[in-house]
């Protein structure tokens, strides 16, 4: 028996005994490496083992807790039928965002809604002690320089971190290519305006982040949705087939890497495909990397694009999913387009608030996110297995899902014959908001299809929730 198994059978013996019970500590790892004569790495990754088994779970600065029952009797390594790539109407036409959209977003804010729709991660999975420190820190270091307008295109410091986070992801960027933007949607916008106007087409995944639906409604976009499988992504057959029908598009939006909603992850060889299209129709892929890092195997499946073709790829990133939501940080890497997105971003944000930027670079410059980034990709892996394995106890039988290998969210496949949208306004009722499928199209597709967000902490009250959707799509 391996030493971090011993140490696994010595908690399990601890919570069988009733030594320790549902919400207490667990010994902690420096005390449980004394007792048992091992590393601290090896008792690190016994506790890490129990927690993806839903036996315990890690509290920020707190060491870990014994799980509720509730959560311990699901088999988290089951595996529902896969969701299936479904069958679209090609069009060319103005987008024209759902009005459901607007009733998700209002349900999210209303008083004991628990969010099972939104796209939020749980604060207390978040850094925010930490990130409250460097804040400090840098406010107390520049009192006057960060009071003042920042017209640059970003903190030196962290441009200089984004860089590395970007070459641990497998891109190298050219010299003063980031333009640092407030969020993904910043930077999405600013992508769109610089190689696009009003009346042009663009190419968007379907389903896609609603995210992208939203900003060609604003910005009087044209959009063609290209199918995307829940496992491999864009489907690369069906968009050469639209290309060869003369549609000509000045840009692609996609999330290559665990797409929003489906988890979808674009191989290497459709990857190739994909730039070797883009080259040949010319238009341009502007790839959102918001969830690239959030892989449940030991590294990210693939690079981005923009490792493949640095200079035509518009590279997009934000730390809003994973380390700071409130500090609305997101960032460009433009290739041969970063002069004209700098050029947007003068005539319509011109400015930036500069002691956000110096706090995250403070913060990833200590070198505390390597850990964060382990601890919550664990607990996204095992939510999402434990929200599959409740889907399979109490959710319609025919029911499929998407099996993501990274991300924090599930496409759920209901069977035909349930209207997700109608379910969506039962679940409100019961003050529970899940995302029907159709705001993830401007054609309203996908009915009876939904997104789970399993970002949430796993407590009674979601698992509650979730059960009582099932109940509600039985019914």
């Amino acid at each position: 028996m391996k030493k971090y198994e011993m140490i696994m059978d010595r908690v399990i013996g601890l919570i069988d005994g009733g030594i320790i019970n549902e919400g207490d500590k667990v010994p902690s790892v420096r005390a449980m490496s004394g007792q048992m004569n091992v590393g601290v790495m090896t008792t690190l990754e016994a506790y890490r083992r129990l927690e993806a088994k839903g036996v315990i779970e890690s509290l920020p600065r707190s060491g870990y807790i014994v799980c509720p029952p509730s959560l311990k009797r699901f088999d988290i390594s089951i595996k529902l039928p896969e969701a299936r790539l479904s069958d679209i109407s090609v069009q060319e036409k103005t987008v024209r965002i759902p009005e459901e959209t607007d009733a998700l977003f209002k349900s999210v804010t209303q008083p004991g809604m628990i969010p099972l729709g939104a796209g939020m991660p749980d604060p207390s999975d978040l850094p925010s002690e930490e990130l409250s420190q460097s804040l400090a820190r840098v406010s107390r270091t520049w009192p006057l320089d960060n009071n003042q307008y920042f017209l640059g295109s970003g903190d030196k410091g962290l441009v200089k971190e984004l860089n590395k986070w970007m070459i641990q992801t497998g891109c190298t960027p050219a010299h003063d290519e980031l333009t640092v933007t407030q969020g993904i949607t910043q930077a999405l916008t600013l992508a769109l305006r610089a190689v696009s106007k009003p009346g042009d087409t663009v190419l968007v995944e379907s389903p896609g982040y609603y995210g992208f639906y939203t900003l060609l409604e604003f910005l009087s976009l044209k959009a063609v949705e290209v199918p995307v499988d829940p496992t491999t992504g864009i489907n690369i057959d069906a968009l050469n087939k639209m290309l060869k029908n003369k549609i000509k598009a000045k840009a692609l939006l996609c999330s290559p890497t665990f797409s929003n909603p489906t988890g979808a992850v674009i191989p290497a060889d459709n990857r190739q495909k994909l730039i070797e299209l883009a080259q040949k129709h010319k238009f341009v892929i502007i790839e959102d990397d918001t969830y690239g890092e959030l892989y449940f195997s030991k590294k990210r499946p693939e690079p981005p694009l923009k490792a493949i073709d640095p200079e035509n790829i518009i590279h997009l990133g934000s730390f809003s999913k994973i380390i700071a939501p409130g500090y609305r940080i997101g960032w460009a890497a433009g290739g041969r387009y970063t002069e004209d997105i700098r050029r947007c971003f003068r005539m319509s944000v011109l400015a930036s608030p500069i002691v956000i930027q110096k706090a995250l670079a403070d913060y990833l410059k200590r070198g505390g996110v390597k850990q964060h980034m382990r601890r919550l990709r664990d607990k996204y892996r095992q939510n999402v297995a434990l929200t599959q394995s409740i889907i399979a106890d109490f959710f319609p039988e025919g029911t499929r899902t998407a099996n993501p290998a990274g991300g924090h969210y599930l496409w759920v496949e209901l069977p035909e014959n349930i209207d997700s949208v109608i379910l969506a306004e039962k679940a409100l009722k019961k003050k529970i908001s899940i995302a029907p499928g159709v705001l993830f199209s401007s054609r309203k597709h996908y009915r009876n299809y939904l997104r789970l967000n399993c970002g949430l902490k796993c407590s009674e009250k979601v698992i509650k929730a979730l059960k009582t959707v099932g109940d509600l799509a039985r019914n």
